[in-house]
């Protein structure tokens, strides 16, 4: 896949919603768009109606690596939903219900959430036209992050070309930018502080992976991120990509 290189954007947005997968009454959020919900931003932006671009995005086809680049936090609000739990319901008639709504924002010192994008295809064509659309700052349908309330737009970053992206190792002493499957982390290979000293706080996240036909969910992992620095020191049991970009080098790993 990366023999077409690497693009990389920023998806910005004042709020978000990434819908636990698993609550009911209280809607919970992750602290970072799923694989799935990525891949829906990408959709949009190539014009992908819903529900049709599942096999397109599969891991074995496409790469998506997501970096959270603000501190986040967490704040709750009600909201009015229409009740329907029962056909007669629908029309609104017997009022609205409410439901608890977590919702990610940045810390007081940022104005806009950043999660930055990584992403790769097998197929150069589809590069390509992400690559202009994104450049040229357009879009087909709307960017939102997770519910459609909380518009979001992108920004380009880089692009990087096949040749310039470099493999680590397994067991490589990493820092990654990127959220990272558990799995994917040798035995004793997280560091709990940094090399300042500031202790480092991940949080592991049970998402979604990919979906498959009608929207069935195909396969799910836990992924880590660190919610301070947004940066994890690891040894990975497989190998990563380490790049170079706008006078910044990353280590990633692809979700």
């Amino acid at each position: 896949m990366l023999e077409n290189g690497l693009l990389i954007f920023d998806i910005k947005g004042p709020m978000a919603h990434f819908r636990k997968y698993y609550t009911n009454s209280s809607s919970l959020s992750y602290a970072f768009p799923p694989r799935t919900a990525a891949a829906g931003m990408i959709a949009a932006i190539l014009g992908y109606e819903r529900d049709s671009y599942y096999d397109i995005f599969e891991r074995s086809r496409c790469g998506i690596g997501v970096s959270a680049r603000t501190a986040i936090r967490h704040i709750t609000q009600t909201v009015n939903y229409v009740r329907t739990k029962g056909l007669r319901e629908l029309n609104g008639s017997f009022g609205p219900t409410q439901v608890p709504l977590d919702i990610i924002m940045p810390i007081k010192e940022h104005t806009s959430l950043v999660y930055r994008m990584y992403f790769c295809h097998e197929d150069k064509n589809i590069m390509d036209e992400l690559k202009k659309l994104v450049w040229n700052g357009r879009t087909n349908y709307p960017i939102y992050m997770g519910i459609s309330e909380f518009i979001a737009a992108a920004d380009p970053v880089a692009y990087i070309s096949g040749e310039d992206i470099e493999e680590v190792a397994p067991l490589s002493d990493v820092i990654l930018a990127t959220a990272c499957n558990i799995d994917d982390v040798a035995k004793g290979g997280l560091e709990f502080e940094a090399e300042d000293g500031q202790a480092l706080q991940y949080i592991k996240e049970r998402m979604p992976v990919e979906f498959g036909p009608d929207r069935e969910l195909k396969t799910f992992g836990s992924y880590i991120f660190e919610k301070n620095r947004q940066v994890i020191y690891a040894r990975l049991k497989t190998p990563c990509y380490r790049i170079s970009y706008n006078g910044i080098e990353e280590d990633i790993t692809f979700m």
